[in-house]
């Protein structure tokens, strides 16, 4: 006789019955006993998430200024700006959100270090003109900068993406993928951090002719704004605009194409309490993590993303007497997404449970005749 002791249980989630979105609990009042493993059976969710909620709610960038670029007096300097988008709709198309930011950064900019609201100056001088555009044809942003007031090149300026806390955000989903090319604050340590790029530019570009005929005679190695500018992927320096310091060269292009109106390439289900046999590569080095499950995002835009299985993952179970676990819905850069950004799903968890061996005299006997008969070859 064989007993199968293996059994499963299924938890159906539809979570418009749940009260605290996002981060919600599900509890068990008459428990699931000696559980072993859990894995995600199928998942359904519209493919309508949002994408400006949290980092992605702000773009980041700093700008570098010297008093007079042409002068190997004089260090450059530099401060960390930012605009906030929480309050544009939590859904924008790539031509929404080129014009939100346009407008935002004309009056709407945050000084990083103050949190104060304004230009983005460093004293009383103009603020840096900067101009985003959407190309429909080529999916692709492009930025822009300018001096346009700048008469002497006296307070030059340079501007750069900023990278905080390890997440490109906005900039990455508008096809600026090269992280390695931009500025990080509170990031990975192999990255530029404004400190050093101050220390860089004070190194390596303390003077800085506008134009070639600005340069003294007979001196060999220079820079000037247009060589500046074809030197570095996504730093671009202003000064006042001439024909050597065109708009093409003041204008940063993205070297991939826009992902912002699709912007996830899969969503992270986790849990604390079943996520448990999980890890994920950060940096290059794997860390542990409370992700259950993963659903590629495979769909256009307001379509259904799917995912269903007959080959589980599972994950083992630490406490073997399931009454409450906790779910979370992150995107693929592990980002919370809030409730007002998430819409209803549905999934199916399954639980494995294992029955304990029932030591009777009866079912000993049996275990012992069924022995006996493998051994002997023996049938009734």
């Amino acid at each position: 006789m064989t007993i199968d002791r293996h059994h499963y249980k299924y938890i159906h989630i539809e979570s418009t019955n749940h009260k605290s979105g996002n981060d919600f609990r599900v509890k068990v009042p008459h428990g699931l006993n000696a559980c072993t493993r859990v894995a995600l059976q199928n998942f359904s969710i519209p493919n309508t998430i949002g994408n400006t909620y949290g980092a992605l709610s702000k773009l980041y960038w700093i700008e570098f200024m010297k008093d007079n670029a042409t002068s190997g007096v004089g260090d450059w300097s530099a401060k960390l700006f930012y605009i906030d988008l929480s309050d544009v709709p939590s859904y924008t198309q790539n031509a929404e959100i080129a014009n939100f930011i346009n407008d935002k950064i004309q009056n709407e900019v945050y000084d990083f270090d103050t949190k104060t609201v304004g230009t983005h100056s460093f004293g009383a001088e103009d603020p840096l003109e900067i101009n985003f555009v959407y190309d429909e044809t080529n999916y692709s942003f492009s930025y822009t900068v300018s001096q346009t007031t700048l008469t002497q090149d006296l307070g030059v300026k340079v501007f750069s993406p900023l990278i905080y806390q390890n997440d490109a955000g906005l900039w990455n989903h508008f096809g600026y993928t090269e992280i390695n090319h931009m500025i990080a604050l509170y990031s990975a340590d192999y990255l530029t951090t404004p400190a050093q790029a101050v220390e860089n530019l004070n190194t390596g570009y303390k003077t800085i002719y506008p134009l070639t005929t600005d340069v003294p005679a007979g001196l060999e190695n220079y820079i000037t704004y247009s060589i500046f500018n074809r030197v570095w992927p996504y730093l671009r320096i202003a000064g006042s605009p001439t024909i050597a310091n065109s708009s093409t060269d003041r204008t940063s292009e993205s070297d991939g194409h826009s992902t912002h109106e699709n912007h996830f390439s899969q969503l992270y289900i986790c849990s604390d309490t079943l996520g448990t046999d999980s890890y994920l590569c950060n940096n290059d080095t794997a860390v542990p993590t409370n992700i259950l499950a993963c659903v590629m995002n495979d769909q256009p835009k307001f379509s259904y993303l799917n995912y269903q299985t007959n080959t589980p993952a599972w994950n083992k179970l630490n406490d073997t007497k399931i009454q409450e676990f906790d779910i979370k819905i992150r995107d693929h850069r592990g980002r919370d997404i809030p409730t007002e950004n998430l819409p209803n799903f549905n999934m199916t968890l399954v639980f494995e449970t294992i029955d304990e061996i029932d030591y009777q005299k009866e079912h000993t006997k049996e275990y012992l005749r069924e022995a006996y008969r493998k051994e002997h070859n023996y049938r009734k």
